[in-house]
């Protein structure tokens, strides 16, 4: 099987997986969970062997720093959660914001990895924009959807500022990251506000991750 039938089958089953869970059983997410970990399962076992030497590395790499952002995440939450007591049976962590972290970790470490920096805030730019471009317009309508998807005009320009000025765009994809973390009051997540802890794992560390690579950018190693 080659890589890319096996990353439109994974890709087909997140979403499905996602949209399933949220709307008719969370018990849908098996299939999310068979899409964002199936793959490389069956790489581990040698079962599935469409990856390269290179990419084998960027997926290597990336599951480490999965693995380290993870357990960062779970050690501090663990911490802040269980302050003043002594009693290790009443953490409350949630297990979707501990894979969202891992997950988001891994899928920006080896777009990086395999891409380089600049192609990969290209893709991932690119991705942010249509989807919050379709969800304005999905779900207001009109003119108020039209006016609401100007909001995406910035995803658009850095995802092309990328590439040719990528120092200038990592500037402001942090700058945007921090305006992002006020303007959708993501200042609450330090009140345990579970929706805006998810927002600022999907949206904001992807563009802080992404301008970091950005401003550390030392051209693509894997060009087409």
């Amino acid at each position: 099987m080659s890589r890319r039938t096996v990353v439109i089958v994974a890709a087909i089953l997140v979403i499905a997986g996602l949209v399933l869970g949220a709307t008719v059983d969370m018990g849908f997410l098996a299939l999310f969970g068979l899409g964002a970990l199936g793959p490389s399962i069956l790489r581990a076992f040698g079962i599935l062997r469409d990856l390269d030497e290179f990419e084998s590395r960027a997926a290597q790499r990336a599951g480490f720093h999965a693995f380290l952002a993870g357990g960062v995440f779970l050690c501090a939450v663990a911490t802040i959660k269980s302050w003043g007591e002594a009693n290790l049976d009443h953490e409350q962590i949630s297990a979707s914001a501990a894979l969202a972290v891992m997950l988001v970790t891994y899928l920006s470490s080896r777009l990086v990895s395999f891409w380089g920096a600049r192609e990969a805030a290209f893709r991932v730019l690119l991705v942010f924009g249509s989807f919050w471009l379709a969800f304005a317009l999905l779900s207001h309508p009109g003119l108020e959807g039209l006016i609401e998807a100007l909001v995406t005009v910035p995803f658009f320009a850095l995802a092309f500022a990328a590439k040719r000025w990528p120092r200038i765009a990592g500037v402001l994809l942090l700058v945007s990251a921090g305006a992002a973390f006020w303007l959708f009051k993501l200042y609450r997540v330090f009140a345990g506000n579970q929706g805006s802890l998810m927002v600022l794992i999907v949206f904001v560390v992807p563009l802080v991750a992404m301008g970091i690579a950005l401003l550390s950018d030392r051209g693509n190693p894997h060009a087409d």
